[in-house]
């Protein structure tokens, strides 16, 4: 018996785009962010009671306030804002005209010595992105420094039938250049990191808006 007609509808999609210019500005980035850390300055702590270890975290303000300072950090804003803009189209299929995606807060996280971030998700955006500046040692065999997104479905039983569900988890190794974008309902973590150098990660979130036409 061959089915009539096939819907699908929740499914979850990630995104993984690569940036071919992140050796060109690594050095320059690191440089930067690590001036923030020296400085302390512009750190910032929301939800500190679901981190722990080391783990600096900068303003939200990142991308606003250092692409004019720093051209590897407006390299990297440019190329996510892109990424974005193709996730949004790739997704929807049909975008409203005038359509412009925006990045709201965008943050750098320095991570080493068993330094983590609890289960969350963020509000308040439609696409959300980690971006790895360096990945030190992260790695997924030894789940050191993965970021774990987990199932939005809640199942009551895993059988047979919906065997297809019994991933409740999804795991992604950071890795130098490379972009993972989600969508910002997940829940989702950065499991303890510990490494010989520090784990260093960009993350933003996106809403894309329709700009209404001058009269």
């Amino acid at each position: 018996m061959k089915h009539k007609e096939l819907n699908e509808f929740w499914s979850t999609s990630f995104y993984v785009f690569e940036n071919t210019e992140h050796e060109k500005y690594k050095e320059e980035i690191l440089d930067y962010l690590y001036d923030l850390k020296g400085t302390g300055d512009d750190s910032y702590d929301v939800a500190g009671a679901a981190k722990g270890g080391s783990l600096f975290e900068t303003h939200f303000k990142l991308f606003q306030t250092a692409s004019e300072k720093c051209e590897g950090i407006k390299q990297i804003y440019d190329f996510c804002h892109e990424s974005i803009g193709q996730v949004v189209i790739h997704k929807n299929e049909v975008v409203p005209p005038n359509s412009e995606v925006m990045v709201l807060d965008s943050w750098a996280h320095i991570t080493n010595d068993g330094g983590f971030h609890d289960t969350h998700n963020h509000p308040n955006c439609s696409w959300c992105g980690i971006y790895c500046i360096e990945k030190g040692n992260s790695n997924q065999k030894t789940q050191n420094g993965i970021n774990r997104f987990h199932s939005p479905l809640n199942s009551s039983m895993v059988d047979a039938g919906n065997y297809y569900l019994r991933a409740g988890v999804w795991d992604w190794e950071p890795s130098d250049g490379h972009l993972v974008v989600f969508p910002s309902y997940l829940m989702h973590s950065a499991l303890p990191y510990s490494g010989d150098i520090d784990r260093i990660v960009i993350s933003f979130n996106s809403t894309t808006v329709v700009q209404q036409e001058a009269i």
